[in-house]
């Protein structure tokens, strides 16, 4: 019998796995496909791969970043490898049923387990019988064309369906971006999205929001979209950028976990109605973001090794996130929309990123970041727009969980000179 047999390799399992292990417990860990999952694999870190390159090299080829692109995943999947087996992680492919509480099938194999960690993360929705693979892709197969098409439909104007715009967009590929909601990247401000959805219209990106698709269908050279209007649209590709389904194990019903269409439920240390077995990641429903994954993976693992867990929410309200366009989004903490609707009085300061020391030596001519306290000057959000900003976000978080005044971290020290600094400067002009 094992210490830890954790189910997935993605962004929780793999970080549950690896600190269990470097704990000194005796872990397994279960893999049907490649190792990463859709975190490492094919989702969040491979487009920003190929979003990276193209950073780096704007005159790329669209075969050059498919070289680069090949080049990079493999290194990924090599430092997957190598961090769990040097931390003495045994790996075992193939995909795990449950058999009983406390023991997992894996092909003809019946692995036993102390604890038992469900990490097998989701899976893109579909509104559509046909399979997914030629003209109809998820973001797994739209990360592997051989060939770009010359058009293409993306189903979902939120992070992933704007990030793969503006992937396909600069290689001059015709995207139109169809969104159920009012808006492009629902949930953001408009001061933040503003500079993101001008670039992509400059790339000649066709937004339509407030239309539903109800139907997606095949033809001999593309898809065919139909809208609740009645309006059919066709593209050579349709790449769909929907809500995510759990993928719940098969025989977890049989022994007692409870789960749901959004997930399997947990609690606070994210251990399911069975005892001994977590739930960790988007299989749970809670958050379906990597950080998020990395946290509760890590929390789990924490709760194993009988060691005390900070989480303090698992709301994730405010939670850091980023969005790797050109320019990026990022930041932490409530945006000026949620303290309207939660009443909160509240104060905006922002400074302009080439107005910074760093700025101007670096030559920035655009982003900014945006602080916003409330009526006893704490802070509330951290948010801005600007060329590698999500390398800024990382503790911001810390700042906020803390409620520190705006006093308190005028009187913390800033490295000099650097882009933090445009953070100390905005604060200055506080009244």
């Amino acid at each position: 019998m094992v210490d830890v047999l954790v189910l997935g390799s993605g962004s929780a399992g793999y970080y549950t796995a690896l600190l269990c292990a470097l704990n000194g417990l005796h872990v397994t860990l279960v893999e049907k496909e490649a190792l990463g999952g859709t975190g490492f694999g094919y989702g969040a870190l491979p487009v920003k791969i190929l979003l990276d390159s193209i950073k780096e090299n704007p005159n790329i080829s669209f075969q050059q970043l498919l070289e680069d692109y090949g080049i990079k995943l493999a290194a990924v999947q090599n430092k997957l490898e190598s961090d769990l087996k040097g931390a003495g992680v045994k790996i075992v492919y193939g995909e795990g049923q449950f058999v009983e509480r406390d023991a997992v099938k894996v092909q003809d194999n019946i692995i036993k387990a102390k604890n038992i960690v469900i990490a097998t993360g989701s899976r893109p929705a579909h509104i559509s019988d046909v399979p997914c693979g030629n003209h109809i892709l998820t973001h797994k197969e739209a990360l592997f064309l051989d060939r770009l098409p010359k058009d293409m439909i993306i189903l979902g104007g939120n992070v992933e369906g704007i990030e793969f715009a503006a992937l396909f967009a600069k290689f001059g590929v015709k995207v139109s971006v169809i969104e159920m909601f009012d808006e492009i990247l629902p949930g953001n401000d408009t001061d933040l999205k503003r500079p993101v959805i001008d670039m992509l219209k400059a790339l000649n990106v066709n937004f339509s929001t407030g239309n539903k698709v109800v139907e997606i269908e095949e033809s001999q050279d593309g898809a065919v979209i139909t809208l609740q209007t009645g309006k059919k649209l066709t593209g050579e590709k349709c790449l769909v950028c929907l809500s995510r389904l759990p993928n719940i194990p098969k025989g977890a019903g049989d022994i007692g976990i409870e789960y749901g269409k959004e997930g399997i439920a947990v609690d606070h240390n994210f251990l399911t109605s069975v005892p001994k077995v977590y739930a960790v990641g988007d299989v749970n429903g809670k958050c379906l973001m990597g950080s998020a994954a990395i946290n509760q993976g890590i929390s789990a693992a924490l709760h194993i090794l009988g060691r005390k867990a900070f989480l303090k929410d698992i709301s994730y309200e405010g939670i850091p996130r980023a969005i790797f366009t050109t320019p990026e989004i990022a930041g932490v903490g409530l945006q000026e929309w949620e303290l309207q609707q939660k009443g909160i009085q509240y104060k905006v300061i922002k400074n302009e990123f080439s107005k910074t020391w760093r700025g101007i030596s670096k030559g920035y001519k655009e982003g900014f970041i945006k602080v916003l306290v409330d009526g006893q000057n704490k802070l509330q959000g951290i948010w801005m727009v600007g060329r590698d900003v999500s390398e800024l976000v990382g503790f911001l978080d810390i700042l906020l969980k803390e409620k520190l005044s705006v006093d308190q971290i005028l009187n913390s020290l800033f490295v000099h000179p650097s882009l933090s600094e445009g953070f100390l400067d905005a604060l200055l002009k506080l009244n």
